[in-house]
């Protein structure tokens, strides 16, 4: 008999675009391999702000990359460099303030017709 699998708490999961359309320059490996470099407590296994982190070989924007996309609140991210994503860490993922400026696209918001 096989154990139970078992998810441990997390908060967070972060997907890195690496298609090739949108991520022509082969930006998203580094993207994704800084995310875990600065995470720090953040990736740790124990702990319930876990961010979790994976890569994906399309999301369905196909040009403006990297694009980083957060759930569970929906925020995309477009063009995501090592700066970037030091303020994504540090102010979305920590001080849990969107980097409003960088997000093109955000789940269950309702769109202004104008």
């Amino acid at each position: 008999m096989t154990r139970p699998l078992i998810m441990r708490p997390y908060a967070r999961h972060v997907f890195v675009c690496n298609g090739a359309d949108c991520d022509p320059d082969g930006q998203a490996e580094t993207v994704y391999r800084r995310l875990g470099e600065l995470l720090g407590d953040l990736a740790h296994i124990r702990n319930p702000e876990r961010v979790r982190r994976g890569t994906c070989p399309c999301l369905g924007v196909c040009e403006a990359g990297p694009i980083l996309v957060v759930y569970p609140e929906g925020i995309w991210y477009h063009h995501v460099d090592e700066a970037l994503l030091e303020r994504i860490v540090e102010e979305h993922f920590r001080e849990n303030r969107p980097v409003v400026e960088h997000i093109f696209h955000q789940m269950n918001v309702p769109r202004l017709e104008g």
